[in-house]
């Protein structure tokens, strides 16, 4: 079920959750095989620029990992993100080629070592995603792939580009200044929707998936909760379908090497060959 932020119960949950996939701009379409994914895509994506992002969970919101739920910690660990990074910097020299230059690379960092940071990351890829939909062999909950229009998200915060698919980039639109951690941390500044923006992709990871992020402010609001929901929709893979899709994408070549191109992964990968 789609959290809130505050306290409530099953029922508010519940009809909050129906709300929500009223107002998306597409209702949720159930994705039986990967030719009815594409299928979906043409229906859906093909005016102007999408983003995506899967899930093994259609239940869960698009919240990044900083404020999830956690025990003992309902709504997450925001209130921690500048320890956690104060605390990332103090050991991570020695593991370190080259020092980051700024904070957002500092924060990009973090983010690809799954540290604590209000970035959620998305792809341009819907392969992609429907691949970190199915990441796990859980049968009993529906696997989800997010469809954003990130230039809608950003128009709501009020952020309008002068070019079509000029989408806002981490280190060069200034605007983006007062997404950084002590911006944030400070109470006095306006509190803002999360919006969508580009990042260098600096690692082969990053290149191979794809990647792109939203950011969330200092509220703790999922992307899809952003008024008035119709920037975002969803392609639901049922669960009993799960293991068709997954099979389905091994034979279009799609692997953990594919996305993750690091020798781990290639020597793992070189393994499944021959077994």
């Amino acid at each position: 079920m789609l959290q809130s932020r505050g306290t409530t119960n099953g029922g508010e949950i519940l009809t909050a959750h129906h709300h929500l996939r009223r107002t998306m701009r597409h209702g949720d379409r159930n994705i039986q095989s990967v030719g009815e994914f594409i299928t979906e895509l043409r229906n859906t994506c093909q005016d102007g620029l999408v983003w995506f992002r899967g899930q093994t969970d259609v239940a869960w919101p698009l919240l990044p990992n900083i404020a999830r739920p956690i025990e003992g910690y309902p709504e997450g660990l925001m209130n921690q993100e500048l320890p956690a990074i104060k605390r990332f910097k103090q050991n991570a020299d020695a593991f370190l080629a080259r020092v980051p230059r700024d904070d957002w690379e500092w924060i990009f960092l973090m983010q690809h070592h799954r540290g604590l940071t209000r970035l959620l990351d998305w792809t341009e890829s819907p392969l992609v995603a429907l691949y970190f939909a199915l990441g796990n062999h859980n049968t009993e909950t529906d696997a989800v792939v997010w469809c954003l229009d990130p230039m809608e998200l950003n128009k709501k915060s009020g952020h309008r580009r002068k070019f079509d698919r000029d989408i806002l980039a981490f280190g060069i639109d200034t605007v983006l200044d007062d997404y950084l951690p002590d911006k944030v941390g400070d109470d006095k500044g306006a509190e803002l929707h999360p919006v969508a923006a580009i990042g260098p992709r600096n690692s082969t990871r990053m290149i191979a998936q794809s990647g792109t992020f939203t950011i969330m402010h200092r509220q703790r609001m999922a992307v899809e909760e952003v008024p008035n929901h119709d920037h975002v929709w969803r392609l639901v893979i049922p669960a009993a379908q799960k293991a068709n899709v997954r099979g389905e994408l091994r034979l279009l070549g799609f692997n953990e090497f594919l996305l993750f191109p690091e020798l781990e992964t290639l020597a793992m990968h070189t393994r499944e060959m021959f077994q």
